[in-house]
């Protein structure tokens, strides 16, 4: 040891003073040719980049004004290919709905900045100019001087594939982006004028202020028109006006390489110096650490035979990422245990050492004993109780620890997995939870159902109700859904009250619910559970001190009597449950084999009525409605019928309610509201036509926009079309219905309310919307023969309505008796089948046509 240190002990100065001479220059040396090449690098790099912005400036450039060409041709052709513009626009410019109604008028400039918008007929004259929003009579041939030749004949040849025409003009001292499209009627069934259709012409200058935005847009600065003559080298870029003539483009080059030199070589100047102060200093340090290192060789030495038993043990759990460590002897008694023990368990590791693994685990003793002399392949998942009393999880691995083959004992690590554990725990519980009620989501139910099924005997049942809570939606959508899930949540702890033992309630989404009963042998006892289930949910619901009141709807399904599969008794459940909300709601009902027979009915009417639709299996028929005075006919209502392939010719009644639930009410109002409005255009000019509307057309789509179109495709002027709207719709649809109403009356139609007197509406509500006739419900004048009550009610809303200022229809008129009655009482009109049965159109144009002659000096 000591003839090691020698050479290091007498090392002479001199040799040192000299190592130091020849080795500092050299590392000097070496710096200053690094920081060289390093600086000529970031020189070239400077340049590098300063060269990769100008070209990437120039693609955004070119990106910019292709972005805006294509943004204006995709404007231009969203317009142009537009059916009510090639209508109002093309052959004939309506300046109402053009501009007025800012179809293609100012909304362009204030919206998009088009600073011209022209539309020019195959003449090449200008029908309609609107200058940065204003109107304006205005060439637009002298407005963008040359080349607007050349964009016309470009879009009608763009034409053939749908395609717009762009290019560059000079508009106003400035160039302009000026996009240009053929008019076409867009697919729509608007027909086509004769000959070649106007071209719609959208102009964008490109001022100063244009050309920042469009520059700003794309990361690119200063971008301008170059008004100079001379030449300028990058940044600029040059388009060609449809004319021929170029427009050049510059921009100011953003040069970040040349800011990378300024910041990066002083920078280079300071390292050079530091580094030479460092090597100098380093140089000095290592003459310093030769000596210590000798010093410190023995104390090395005599700990390394300890270093060697330290590095072994640890070698043999590097590979298990240790939490802490534990050895054992053969028998399993604890002998070691690292610091790290106490951090995790809170145990002192002196008061376990002596003492059993066993006893710190809980665990099966024989588990353990066999997992510790097996081959340890598998890490045995554990836990123990911590010292503040808490259960913590770990996972132990192991190894033997052997000397000459003989069994010392065991070696290993526990890794804590309390946390990883909670974890999949959790995981667990919300695969079979619903995360908002906590009660058993759709998985678990299936589970739990399949089990008791698998395990039922045939002495015994397994009821399941289908739950459907009734009047939620509105919670949701009058108080926002915190308060629905304040309900469900309340729904949820009334529900699991009325459960016992291991029977389940679950919520599958939404609101609905499933409660599975095992101890229900009776339907008596189900039907006691379904009415404490019904009585319990209808009880209000407190939420930011109001009260909300909502109801259930429960289906029952019994197993093995209706179905022994989970799903299977889920559906017969499910049926049920649609059958109780049919017979009223706020009930309950048990399944029936019958139901599914009715379902499948049901649906088959429903695929019927969508197939009639489509094959248009309907027709309209029309009951006249006459003049009190004179007993003249003065319109009709149109009534619809389906003629059915195997049932006949079926009445409203019979399909209009199955129409209403799935919504095709929507589109069957469509169709009679246009056949109504073609048909009543062949009438004589003082006839009416009026239409029932469904309280879901006032809902659903835009009825208003549907009026006009009828009106303006069929030409029935509107004061000769009355809509009939049911007072029973007033009533649902309160606010939102009046605004809708009052639009419609704006278009200049008549309003009338259907089945008066059956609505209870109150005489506030009547005086606010805009009705001009009301129409008694045919169930007043039938009683009216024989029933001095029902005469007295349609006397007085008679009376009512003329008090309004408004006409009174009667329907349902079918003997003379009640046509005199009516005829006493001052009523304005009168309908039913005394009168006329509804006939179809052919029918009602020959009884107008006997009653009715036209003036021939008139047609």
């Amino acid at each position: 040891m000591s003839a090691s240190r020698q050479p290091t002990d007498n090392i002479d100065p001199n040799v040192k003073s000299a190592f130091a001479r020849r080795t500092l220059p050299g590392i000097a040396c070496l710096l200053a040719v690094a920081l060289l090449a390093a600086a000529v690098a970031v020189i070239q790099i400077a340049r590098t980049i300063d060269s990769d912005a100008l070209v990437r400036e120039h693609f955004l450039t070119g990106k910019a004004f292709e972005a805006h060409r294509r943004g204006m041709s995709r404007h231009v052709a969203d317009n142009a290919f537009w059916g009510d513009a090639y209508a109002n626009l093309s052959s004939r410019v309506n300046l109402n709905w053009a501009y007025e109604q800012e179809n293609l008028g100012p909304s362009l400039y204030a919206d998009f900045g088009y600073d011209a918008v022209f539309v020019i007929d195959s003449e090449g004259k200008t029908t309609y100019s609107v200058v940065r929003g204003e109107l304006v009579q205005v060439d637009a041939q002298q407005w963008l001087e040359s080349g607007l030749q050349n964009l016309l004949a470009d879009a009608r040849i763009a034409l053939e594939d749908d395609e717009t025409s762009a290019g560059i003009l000079t508009a106003e001292g400035h160039p302009a982006m000026a996009t240009a499209a053929v008019m076409t009627t867009g697919g729509s069934d608007i027909e086509e004028h004769p000959g070649p259709a106007s071209v719609l012409v959208f102009v964008d200058l490109l001022d100063s202020n244009r050309l920042l935005e469009l520059g700003e847009a794309y990361a690119v600065e200063g971008l301008r028109v170059d008004d100079s003559s001379e030449r300028i080298d990058g940044a600029l870029t040059e388009l060609i006006r449809l004319d021929g003539s170029p427009v050049r483009f510059i921009w100011s080059a953003s040069q970040p390489g040349e800011y990378l030199l300024w910041m990066t070589l002083p920078v280079l100047g300071a390292v050079t110096l530091g580094l030479a102060l460092l090597a100098w200093l380093l140089l000095c340090q290592a003459l310093k650490t030769v000596r210590i290192m000798d010093a410190g060789y023995k104390r090395l030495a005599s700990s390394r035979t300890a270093l060697a038993a330290s590095e072994e043990r640890f070698r043999d759990v590097a590979e298990a990422a240790s939490d802490w460590i534990w050895e054992t002897d053969q028998n399993a008694q604890l002998t070691y245990l690292s610091a790290r023990f106490q951090e995790i368990t809170g145990h002192a590791p002196a008061t376990w050492i002596g003492r059993p693994l066993i006893d710190l685990l809980v665990t099966d003793h024989a588990a353990l004993q066999d997992w510790l002399s097996g081959k340890h392949s598998v890490p045995l998942r554990c836990s123990y109780h911590a010292a503040d009393g808490g259960v913590r999880h770990c996972r132990l691995s192991a190894r033997e620890i052997r000397d000459d083959g003989r069994l010392l004992g065991y070696r290993g690590t526990a890794s804590d997995v309390t946390e990883e554990t909670k974890a999949q725990a959790r995981v667990q519980y919300m695969s079979q939870h619903d995360a908002l009620t906590g009660l058993p989501n759709r998985n678990r139910l299936r589970d739990y159902l399949e089990g008791k099924l698998n395990s039922l005997t045939t002495a015994s049942r397994l009821s399941v109700l289908y739950i459907d809570l009734d009047r939620f939606k509105p919670v949701n959508d009058t108080l926002g859904h915190g308060a629905g899930d304040e309900v469900l949540i309340g729904v949820a702890n009334r529900l699991k009250q009325c459960i016992r033992g291991d029977d389940l309630v679950a919520r599958l989404g939404g609101d609905e619910f499933v409660m599975v009963m095992s101890r229900l042998q009776h339907n008596e006892d189900i039907e006691m559970l379904c009415a404490r289930v019904v009585g319990a949910i209808s009880e209000p619901f407190s939420y930011e001190d109001k009260l909300i009141h909502i109801g259930a709807s429960v289906g029952i399904a019994v197993a093995p009597t209706d179905a022994s599969q989970a799903s299977e008794l889920l559906r017969c459940a499910d049926i049920a449950l649609y059958q109780a909300k049919a017979n009223g709601r706020g009930t309950w009902c048990f399944y029936g084999s019958e139901m599914d027979k009715r379902l499948h009915e049901r649906r088959n009417r429903e695929d019927e009525l969508r197939q009639a639709i489509a094959e248009g299996q309907f027709e309209a028929y029309y009951q006249p409605r006459y003049l009190s005075k004179d007993m003249s006919i003065n319109g009709a209502e149109a009534l619809l019928r389906w003629h059915h392939p195997s049932r006949g010719l079926l009445l409203p009644e019979h399909f209009i309610p199955l129409a209403e639930e799935t919504g095709l009410i929507v589109q069957l109002g469509e169709w009679v509201l246009r056949e109504a409005c073609f048909e009543a255009a062949s009438w004589a000019d003082d006839l009416v036509v009026s239409v029932n509307l469904s309280p879901l057309q006032l809902r659903v789509g835009d009825l208003y926009q549907m009026i006009v179109s009828a009106l303006g495709d069929s030409g029935l002027p509107a004061n000769r079309l009355e809509l009939e709207i049911t007072e029973t719709a007033l009533l649902q649809e309160n606010e939102s219905t009046l605004g809708v109403l009052n639009r419609l009356k704006s278009l200049g139609l008549r309003l009338a309310m259907d089945d008066f007197g059956t609505g209870y509406s109150s005489l506030s509500n009547l005086r606010k919307y805009p009705f001009d006739m009301i129409k008694i419900d045919g169930s007043f004048v039938t009683g009216m023969s024989h029933s001095n009550e029902s005469h007295s009610i349609v006397k007085a809303l008679i009376d009512l309505g003329h008090g309004l200022r408004m006409r009174v229809t009667a329907e349902g008129v079918e003997t003379l008796e009640q046509l005199n009655l009516l005829l006493a009482d001052g009523c304005s009109e009168l309908q039913g089948f005394h009168m006329s049965h509804p006939l179809p159109a052919t029918e009602l144009n020959a009884l107008l046509n006997s009653t009715r002659p036209r003036d021939e000096t008139k047609q």
